[in-house]
């Protein structure tokens, strides 16, 4: 076992509201997060009859496996209401620095008050930081647009992602 997949075993931390956010492992939760992983492709990707869904499982565990996955849970009473995916690495510009970039996050609609996107953002980010993350990449869709969490955690817009199907 790397040493990054073993300081990802689960660490917990207990939140406001009685949401718990913790470090999992796609193993541990894959059967757990398909559902809501298509809940959250329905919610907020454009083009489903172009582009389905169509998750790469294989991929996934490769990651985790080799400690490159790193997924932020939240869960209430025990059930999943969110994650944050990030894929860790040097960057191919910047090897001797360690990046986390954002898969995928979301949090169930009927969870979405208070202060849980930002609770879950920040325990992303502290244990990222942990494992020597130096820089985290997150985006929002324009069409659900989460700019205004990101900046009040202190994120600053840096580029603009553009996709045409071709």
């Amino acid at each position: 076992m790397s040493p990054l997949v073993a300081m990802v075993e689960k660490v917990t931390t207990a939140a406001p509201a009685g949401t718990v956010y913790a470090v999992e492992r796609w193993r541990d939760l894959r059967v757990e997060m398909l559902p809501l992983l298509v809940r959250h492709w329905r919610e907020v990707a454009l083009n489903h009859a172009d582009v389905p869904l169509d998750i790469d499982e294989a991929r996934y565990r490769q990651l985790d496996e080799a400690g490159g996955l790193h997924i932020v849970t939240a869960r209430r009473d025990g059930l999943l209401i969110g994650y944050h995916v990030a894929i860790v690495s040097p960057h191919l510009h910047y090897a001797s620095t360690l990046h986390g970039i954002t898969d995928v996050y979301w949090i169930a609609p009927e969870c979405r008050h208070g202060v849980t996107a930002m609770r879950m953002f920040q325990a992303v980010e502290r244990e990222l930081k942990s494992l020597g993350v130096r820089k985290l990449f997150t985006a929002t869709k324009l069409h659900l647009d989460q700019g205004a969490l990101f900046e009040r955690l202190g994120y600053r817009p840096v580029e603009r992602l553009y996709a045409k199907l071709i």
